[in-house]
């Protein structure tokens, strides 16, 4: 075997970190997740904002709180020569018993699965700075579906496409 082979998933974690700082960096993300944050230091709001939001796809056991949340994993499908395809799965998810609870959010509009799913479609992808900092071409949303494999949660599972060199 000669010459070094190329890495085909280290997009995986830089995807991750940049996915994690995105949804942090967004202001109604946080307060929807942490609640009011007024008073908190910035590391206490980072600790408190990695309770709820998770960068893999496992959640029974995770979740322990009455509350909504992100997970989300990177998955490439199509790994060619020159050109591959990162998949950004995202869970976003409710607590059952606050799902349908009033959420003052001005411009948005549904439950809070509905509410939390537009600002994070906002959020990656009408913010031009965050659309720009994955792969070669714009984040774009796939498809949405419905998550309901839980006795306590409900949610959405949002699938990105990342076109990206190899």
């Amino acid at each position: 075997m000669s010459g070094k082979i190329k890495k085909s998933t280290f997009e995986r974690g830089t995807f991750k970190k940049k996915i994690n700082n995105a949804l942090y960096s967004n202001k109604d993300i946080r307060e929807l997740l942490i609640g009011n944050t007024e008073g908190m230091t910035t590391k206490e709001i980072r600790t408190a904002f990695k309770k709820y939001v998770k960068s893999h796809l496992f959640i029974d056991d995770t979740i322990t709180d009455t509350k909504s949340y992100i997970f989300y994993d990177v998955r490439m499908p199509y790994i060619r020569s020159t050109t591959k395809t990162c998949k950004v799965v995202m869970y976003v998810l409710c607590h059952k018993d606050i799902l349908e609870d009033d959420c003052d959010f001005v411009g948005y509009f549904g439950n809070r699965v509905d509410i939390l799913s537009e600002m994070i479609e906002n959020c990656l992808l009408n913010d031009e700075e965050v659309a720009k900092y994955f792969g070669i071409g714009d984040l774009q949303l796939e498809s949405v579906d419905i998550f309901n494999n839980s006795k306590r949660f409900y949610g959405l599972q949002m699938i990105f496409d990342v076109p990206n060199f190899r």
